[in-house]
């Protein structure tokens, strides 16, 4: 049934994705693209028999919820019969996600044209443009089905790299280049289930079993990768890799963690967990240090001098970071009526205790360092940021952490963050139905609230909790190594 739901989004796509935009003043070349394949494909005409888009994201969510329930029902089953559990379930529960992946890039992207975007931004670096200093004209926009207003580039230069190869490729085929970005959007995506998998195989069953099923079966990462086209999932996945060379005290880890910061920016602050597992668990002499994090700076400042300028560089990044929307402390703002009081402090403790939540952790990571130390202080210094460092958050940017939290799934954040994820998609209704444009506030507080219930519903049962010196407890000490 959860094939059938994706499969069921992925083909409803091309009469959903025309039926949002056509209420959009500013859709002239999507809707442009969107006929023409109605020509091509007279199913796709259908579009029009939507009575607005209340109906259009009822259709999307009907199938979104059933893919959503199926999740939580698995990770309850995973739950209920852990004692039953085999270590074949793993790749069993991988090879439905490969098989949810593989459908879901035939999905046409819905909610956003950010998809375009990297193409037009990798069509002028393709023709010797740069996408960081200058904005894209009509005439680079020629062929794709993208409205949006000129800016800067937003994304790493790393992804600019990536994306000019691809246009350099696909070349005035716009078919060619949506190909060539699902497909590296798709195998990032399996490539972050595939680590999941390996970092977590030492660990007891039911916890493999319900990293798995948590970043394979969570729709928000497969919706917002591989059908909508988000590109954060580049960044994602390379965090990960740096994470599974970590723990096995590959040198070449700070490379993969560069590589991440060069697509996004982001990770960047998990340099400091790196820092410290290289001083304590590795044992590294501060010569060696130095050596080990050159090369990822030298790297760096390489990728960088390709596009870097002048501080306008960073101008894409500046602009999206204006908007401020569905953070944790936007919840209160759903109580401005209703109380005379300002809400300010309230917002600063809970940036107080993501903060010290990462402290906590990173102290925790240099007392005792090891594996599970390390996941969870790579979790919280990433949700610190997802939460309440960036100005708003997108459901794609809890591509962030939903992988992450995989890797411990049964810690109390962990299951918070996948609250947040299976919540997030239905979001999308606060920006297409109009009725609910103004109150984005609401939003944030029915996505935290759900989320925290969440978090109390998946709490372990006390005589389980209470158990930590069993068997499983003994597995987790030695989780990530080989």
């Amino acid at each position: 049934m959860a094939f059938a739901a994706y499969a069921s989004m992925a083909v409803l796509s091309y009469v959903q994705a025309p039926a949002l935009w056509r209420s959009s003043a500013d859709s002239a070349r999507a809707m442009a693209m969107f006929d023409a394949l109605a020509e091509r494909i007279p199913a796709m005409a259908l579009y029009r028999r939507f009575d607005g888009n209340a109906s259009v994201l009822l259709s999307h969510f009907v199938p979104l919820g059933l893919a959503t329930a199926i999740a939580v029902l698995l990770v309850a089953m995973l739950r209920r019969h852990r004692d039953e559990l085999d270590s074949a379930i793993v790749p069993l529960l991988r090879r439905w996600s490969l098989a949810f992946t593989a459908v879901s890039l035939f999905a046409v992207p819905l909610f956003t044209q950010d998809f375009w975007l990297s193409a037009v931004w990798g069509r002028m670096v393709a023709a010797g443009l740069n996408p960081y200093h200058m904005l894209f004209t009509p005439e680079l926009l020629a062929g794709l089905p993208l409205d949006h207003f000129p800016m800067l580039m937003s994304y790493g230069p790393a992804w600019a790299i990536l994306s000019g190869a691809v246009m350099a490729i696909a070349g005035d085929s716009t078919l060619a280049a949506a190909i060539l970005f699902k497909l590296i959007l798709g195998i990032a995506w399996y490539a972050c289930v595939v680590l999941v998998e390996r970092i977590t195989a030492p660990q007891p069953t039911l916890d493999r079993c319900l990293a798995v099923a948590l970043v394979g079966w969570t729709p928000i990462g497969l919706t917002q990768t591989v059908a909508e086209g988000h590109n954060d999932v580049a960044m994602a996945s390379l965090a990960l890799l740096w994470i599974w060379l970590l723990l096995r005290g590959r040198g070449t880890a700070p490379l993969a963690l560069a590589a991440s910061t060069l697509c996004k920016y982001v990770t960047g602050p998990l340099f400091v967990v790196d820092l410290i597992v290289a001083l304590r668990m590795q044992r590294l002499s501060w010569r060696q240090l130095l050596l080990r994090f050159l090369a990822p700076a030298l790297f760096s400042l390489a990728v960088f001098a390709i596009f870097y300028r002048s501080p306008q560089f960073f101008d894409g990044t500046r602009l999206i970071s204006e908007w401020h929307f569905l953070q944790p402390r936007h919840a209160l703002d759903a109580f401005d009526d209703l109380i005379p009081y300002s809400l300010y402090p309230v917002e600063l403790a809970i940036a107080a205790a993501f903060a010290l939540l990462t402290a906590i952790c990173l102290v925790e990571l240099y007392r005792h360092p090891g594996p599970e130390t390390t996941a969870k202080a790579v979790l919280a210094i990433m949700s610190t940021i997802t939460f309440t460092v960036i100005a708003h958050l997108w459901p794609w940017y809890l591509v962030w952490t939903l992988p992450l939290a995989a890797l411990v799934p049964r810690w109390w954040l962990s299951r918070f963050v996948i609250g947040v994820c299976l919540l997030a998609p239905f979001t999308f209704a606060f920006w297409w139905i109009d009725a609910l444009v103004d109150y984005k506030e609401w939003a944030a507080l029915a996505l935290y609230t759900g989320a925290l219930l969440w978090t109390a519903a998946t709490r372990a049962p006390g005589a389980s909790a209470a158990n930590r010196h069993s068997s499983d407890r003994s597995a987790e000490q030695s989780f990530g190594h080989p």
